[in-house]
C-alpha cells in the first residue's frame, strides 16, 4: 500500500537545525509537548542545541526503521545481474530481460545506473558530464575555475581552484585535486584529503548571486577507471539536466585551460516501460529492457536519492517525543522542568515518552522479502 498523502502528515518542513527546524519536527513542537516556552538563543538549552537533538533523533528513526521519510543519497550500491528468468517464475511474456531489487525503496531519482559492458561502465540514466584533472602545476589558485550553468536560468557555479572551504586545493596532485573538487560540489567534508590539506570544515559554494548551493543541483564522483576525472551528473528531474553547461574561465567556448579538460553534459536516460529500462520506484525496483549488463556478478552499480515525500503524522510524533526525551535527559539540574512534586517526576516523565515512541517506531519497520 503506497500511501501518497493523509491530512495528519507533518507539512512544516522548512530544516534549518540552526534555528531548531528539522525534517521530522520543530523546537516550537517539542516545547510544546513538555509544555515550556520556545526556545531561544538565549534559553537553556538554545534552539541551535535542540535542532542538534533533532538531527540525532532523526538518523536514529531512519535507522531503527530501515527507510526514511526525508531524502537520502545512497552511494554505488552494487547488485548482480541475473539475465533471463531472474528472481520471478518463468511467465507467458515479460517486457524486460532482468531486473535489480534496490536496498531502499521510494527511490525520488536515480542519479547513476552504471552497467558493466565488459570493459566499462555505462551510465543509463540522468546527464552527466565531466572534468579531468590533465596537469595540476598549471592550475592558478584563484584563476583556474570551472563554471557550471544551470539551463535558461543565468546562475552559474563558478568553481575555483584554491585552498578556502569554497574552492577545491590542486595543491598537491591530480588525484588530490579530483578528490577535492567531488567535495566542493557535493559540499562536504574533504575527509580523503583533509589529512593532507589541513580542511577542518566542509566545502561549501553557492552560484554567482549567492541564492543556491551547487549540491542541491549537480553530485559528483570519481571515475572509478580514471581517479584523474570527476564525473559530473545533475540532480535536476529525468533528463533536464542535459541543459545544463560546463566550460572553464568564464567562457562558453572554453573546454580546456590550465591543465583541466570537460566534456559536455549527455543526455543518458531513455527510461520508460517501451525504453531502455524503467522501474518502481515505491518498490525500489529496476527493470531493464534493451540495455543491460554483460556480466552477472557486481555488474549493476547505483546512485540514488530516496525517501518518502511525506512526513507521516506518527513520524513526527516519535521524533518530538524523543527530542523531549534528549532534553529530559540533559536537563540534570532541572532548570528548564521544574519539579514540585505535585506532577509525575522528570524521570517518570522521560520513561514513558521514550516508552511510547519506541513502541510507536517499532510498527514502523521495514520488512523485506525476497522471493527466489
Amino acid at each position: 500500500m503506497a500511501k501518497y498523502s493523509s491530512p495528519s502528515d507533518f507539512t512544516a518542513v522548512n530544516p534549518n537545525y540552526a534555528t531548531g527546524l528539522g525534517y521530522y519536527t520543530t523546537a516550537a513542537k517539542v516545547a510544546e509537548l513538555l509544555q515550556v516556552p520556545d526556545f531561544t538563543s538565549t534559553t537553556t538549552p538554545m534552539h541551535s542545541e535542540v535542532g542538534e537533538f533533532i538531527k540525532r533523533v532523526e538518523d536514529f528513526i531512519d535507522e531503527k526503521t530501515g527507510t526514511s521519510w526525508r531524502r537520502l543519497l545512497y552511494k554505488d550500491e552494487h547488485h548482480n545481474f541475473t539475465f533471463g528468468t531472474g528472481h520471478y517464475p518463468t511467465t507467458y511474456w515479460r517486457d524486460y530481460v532482468g531486473f535489480v531489487q534496490l536496498d531502499r525503496h521510494d527511490v525520488q531519482k536515480i542519479i547513476a545506473l552504471d552497467v558493466w559492458q565488459g570493459n566499462q561502465w555505462l551510465n543509463l540514466a540522468s546527464a552527466e558530464a565531466s572534468v579531468t584533472m590533465n596537469d595540476y602545476t598549471s592550475m592558478v589558485s584563484g584563476t583556474s575555475q570551472i563554471n557550471l550553468k544551470l539551463p535558461n536560468s543565468g546562475l552559474v557555479f563558478n568553481l575555483l581552484a584554491g585552498t578556502t572551504t569554497s574552492r577545491f586545493d590542486s595543491t598537491y596532485g591530480n588525484k588530490t585535486a579530483a578528490e577535492e573538487l567531488v567535495a566542493l560540489i557535493n559540499e562536504t567534508f574533504p575527509s580523503k584529503t583533509a589529512s593532507l590539506t589541513g580542511a577542518t570544515a566542509a566545502k561549501a559554494q553557492t552560484d554567482s548571486t549567492g541564492a543556491k548551493t551547487v549540491s542541491d543541483f549537480f553530485y559528483a564522483t570519481i571515475d572509478t577507471e580514471d581517479s584523474n576525472k570527476v564525473r559530473i551528473i545533475s540532480l535536476l528531474p529525468s533528463d533536464d539536466g542535459a541543459n545544463c553547461s560546463i566550460y572553464l574561465n568564464g567562457s562558453a567556448s572554453t573546454t580546456s585551460a590550465h591543465g583541466l579538460e570537460v566534456t559536455s553534459f549527455t543526455d543518458n536516460e531513455d527510461s520508460s516501460r517501451m525504453n531502455e529500462w524503467w522501474k518502481i520506484n515505491r518498490e525500489g525496483r529496476i527493470f531493464f529492457r534493451t540495455k543491460f549488463p554483460y556480466v552477472q556478478l557486481n555488474s549493476v552499480r547505483v546512485t540514488y536519492l530516496a525517501g518518502s515525500g511525506r512526513v507521516a503524522g506518527v513520524i513526527s510524533d516519535i521524533a518530538t517525543k524523543l527530542a523531549a526525551c534528549e532534553i529530559l535527559r540533559s536537563d540534570d539540574a532541572t532548570v528548564l522542568i521544574t519539579e514540585s512534586g505535585n506532577q509525575i517526576s522528570v524521570k517518570e516523565k522521560y520513561d514513558l515518552l521514550r516508552a511510547e515512541a519506541l513502541d510507536m517506531l517499532a510498527g514502523k519497520k521495514e520488512d523485506v522479502v525476497l522471493i527466489e
